[in-house]
Parts: C-alpha cells; sequence; structure tokens
C-alpha cells in the first residue's frame, strides 16, 4: 500500500467513526462496523488506532489542535500587535484602546475571527455531536466535551494565556470571564453547530441565513462588553447595567 493509499485508508476509518459515533453514539459503535463503513479490515483500523477510544482521542485533539491555531492566529495578529505598537493596554478588569480607530479595527477584527470560528465548529458538528452526546453520558469520555475549557485556564500550558500575559503581565482570566467564555461563547457556538442541521430542517430559513442570524446575535452579546474605548474582562456592576441598558434601548 503507497503512501498515499494508507492516508486515504486512515481518513476513511476517521470519517466511518464520525459518522457512526455520531449516529449510534461512542459506545454503541463496534469497531468491526467502522471497518466496514470504512471498507477496511478491522487490523488496518489496529494499525493506525490501538483502540476505539484512541480513534475519539485523535478527533478531539484534531479539533482542539485546529481551534488553537485559529485562535492563537488572530492573538499574534491583532492582541499582541496592537500591545507592542501602544494601541492597547490590558488593565485588570478591561481592555483599554488608544483611541477609537484602535478599537473599532480591534472589533472588526474579532468579527472576522468568530465568523472563522464559526465556520470551523460548522464544518466539524458532528465530531462534537458526539463530544455533546458523551458529555450528557455517565461515561468516562463526559469530560471530552470540557478540555474547550482549556482555552480559559491561568495555567503556562495554556498557550493562548501564556502568549497574551507574556505580551502583558496585567491578563488574567477572571472567574466573571471564564464564566462567560464559556456559557456565553464556547457553549453557544458548540450548541448551534451541533442543532443546525436540526433547526434548518425545522425553519424556512437557509444554511446561510442561520449563520447571519446567529453572527448578528453575537454581536449583541460581545458588544454588550463595549464601554467608550474599553472592552470589560469583569462585570463593573454600574458600567455594565448601563450599557445593557443602552442595548435594550437600540434593540
Amino acid at each position: 500500500m503507497s503512501n498515499k493509499e494508507q492516508q486515504q485508508a486512515k481518513e476513511r476509518i476517521l470519517n466511518a467513526s464520525i459518522q457512526l459515533f455520531s449516529q449510534k453514539g461512542y459506545d454503541g459503535t463496534r469497531v468491526s462496523e467502522i471497518a466496514e463503513v470504512a471498507n477496511v479490515t478491522k487490523a488496518l483500523i489496529y494499525y493506525y488506532f490501538k483502540s476505539k477510544e484512541e480513534i475519539l482521542d485523535h478527533l478531539v485533539h484534531s479539533l482542539l489542535e485546529n481551534a488553537t491555531a485559529i485562535t492563537m492566529d488572530f492573538i499574534h495578529t491583532n492582541i499582541v500587535q496592537m500591545i507592542k505598537d501602544g494601541r492597547l493596554d490590558i488593565l485588570p478588569d478591561r481592555l483599554h484602546f488608544a483611541d477609537n480607530e484602535a478599537i473599532q479595527c480591534f472589533l472588526e477584527n474579532a468579527q472576522g475571527y468568530f465568523e472563522r470560528v464559526l465556520d470551523y465548529v460548522l464544518e466539524y458538528r458532528q465530531i462534537l455531536r458526539i463530544l455533546m452526546l458523551e458529555s450528557l453520558k455517565d461515561s468516562k469520555h463526559r469530560s471530552e466535551l470540557f478540555q474547550l475549557m482549556d482555552f480559559t485556564l491561568n495555567k503556562e500550558e495554556n498557550l493562548i494565556f501564556k502568549t497574551i500575559s507574556e505580551a502583558d503581565q496585567d491578563f488574567s482570566y477572571s472567574p466573571d470571564l471564564l464564566i462567560f467564555n464559556f456559557f456565553y461563547t464556547i457553549c453557544p457556538l458548540v450548541n448551534f453547530a451541533v442543532y443546525f442541521d436540526d433547526y434548518q430542517a425545522m425553519s424556512s430559513l437557509s444554511g446561510e441565513q442561520l449563520r447571519a442570524a446567529f453572527l448578528r446575535s453575537s454581536q449583541i452579546v460581545f458588544r454588550s462588553l463595549v464601554v467608550g474605548r474599553d472592552i470589560l474582562l469583569k462585570n463593573n456592576g454600574l458600567e455594565l447595567k448601563n450599557q445593557v441598558c443602552n442595548l435594550k434601548v437600540g434593540i
């Protein structure tokens, strides 16, 4: 078998696993079924992967690795570069921008980044569906979905935290920011991707209309953190309350 044929066989195994895991669940899928759908032998599956569990681990690792690459690209070209240029200063409770042009530039780039992430989770929504199913079951894989929280940990092994904190030592994830990131950013993205096909089937919206509506809704949530030339990183009481009231008036 040539290198190209080996790669194609491995991709068929992974694609078959995604298909079956999302349809039948991880526990309900047998290796023999993966082999049948992938049109390979069980022996070839075990050549590439020691077990069915290793297949799932590979899928999760690839998902997180690619998501991290997208995020790091945004961090380096926007947050770190703006700090170096003196256009952004990270304070304990907020991102403070030098002028209106700086914050508008950041907001536009942040929107582009969010769209990139959205398209990524939509492309790999079947894998997210598997993780969602496993998270709701009493199984050893129930914590796989929560690996997404690794993006929001104040630890040196968290490449995102390490990169930003090296550029500005005042950066840290406050409890408010941790909650916001997971329940108002990560969870909505995952839920939207997981239920995208079902919602589209039940609604009169096209896929593009559904995507655009989600982006508009997400922008409303994110804009609630913007106060003047600042983006709040934790709940500052009156400031946030006034901003939410202004958004409601705008709606």
